[in-house]
């Protein structure tokens, strides 16, 4: 039986977004750019980082196509031999041809949850009809569909979640925030309108993730705390899951951790009542993603 989460206890928490990967035997054509992250970040070496243990989210990560079963099946095997409760949000890209036949060959393997594509990179079109008659498909499946894209975006996720009542629909990143731009900016005015508008959809969730990614750098909890804040009192506490971006935020080359990131969401996290506590540290990701 899975602990109640709770703040000061990180043992307790479930990290409902989690990267790993072994470059040796699956490596995404990213990696070229990215040569930092060859090799394996596996989960050992996440719990050696401090990673949690209640419970994890594996998402995908932006392999070739023809390799998202592949992965899908990866993470089957690493989260059984780890003897942890997961999910996987494996690589299905919506509004193309093949979505139908991905879609069901993916949605076989063990502990698939849900699908993604990263939309904030590229210049992928989702403001489509076939893109939204797939993200329909994918609710009635029972599998939630989670939107990486830019903040600037937010606007079509809201068009998206309307058109779609019966999708369960996650918003990565706090919708990726511009951190950079600065709390007091025009910028961040603009971002804040648009999660309000995004959670007045009651089928969007909300990750608490990847903020040392968008802020360039590690962040103090204080500097933590208004986007935070800003997102719990939009979503509330039962759409609003947090994750690590592990090992995308706490690249060897940077001097950001994982343990710093830990302990910034504790301290904000022990501010809230035990209930709040235990649905953004924990249950809202397993209800959520149904971990197995």
């Amino acid at each position: 039986m899975t602990a109640t989460a709770c703040a000061s206890q990180p043992a307790t928490w479930t990290d409902a977004h989690l990267h790993v990967w072994d470059t040796a035997v699956l490596a995404p054509p990213w990696l070229a750019e990215a040569p930092q992250f060859a090799g394996k970040f596996d989960i050992a070496r996440y719990l050696r980082d401090g990673g949690e243990r209640a419970g994890m989210v594996f998402v995908e990560a932006d392999v070739a196509p023809a390799d998202r079963a592949r992965e899908a099946k990866l993470f089957a095997e690493w989260g059984n031999a780890a003897r942890l409760p997961f999910a996987t949000i494996a690589g299905i890209e919506p509004g193309v041809e093949r979505f139908s036949a991905e879609c069901d060959a993916i949605g076989r393997v063990l502990g698939v949850r849900g699908a993604r594509r990263v939309l904030h990179g590229a210049k992928i079109p989702f403001a489509t009809v076939d893109f939204a008659r797939d993200i329909r498909a994918l609710g009635a499946s029972a599998l939630v569909f989670d939107f990486c894209v830019r903040w600037t975006d937010l606007a079509l996720i809201e068009q998206i979640a309307y058109g779609a009542p019966e999708a369960s629909l996650v918003l990565d990143h706090l919708g990726n925030p511009p951190i950079r731009s600065g709390w007091a900016s025009s910028d961040c005015a603009a971002w804040q309108r648009l999660v309000a508008r995004v959670a007045a959809c009651p089928n969007v969730c909300v990750k608490w993730s990847a903020m040392f990614e968008n802020a360039g750098g590690a962040m103090t909890a204080d500097e933590i705390r208004p986007w935070f804040e800003w997102c719990l009192t939009c979503f509330g506490p039962t759409r609003l899951m947090w994750g690590s971006n592990w090992p995308v935020c706490f690249a060897p080359s940077s001097s950001a951790r994982l343990s710093q990131w830990i302990e910034a969401c504790a301290a904000l996290g022990r501010k809230l009542g035990a209930d709040e506590q235990a649905a953004i540290f924990g249950s809202t990701a397993r209800r959520c993603y149904r971990l197995s």
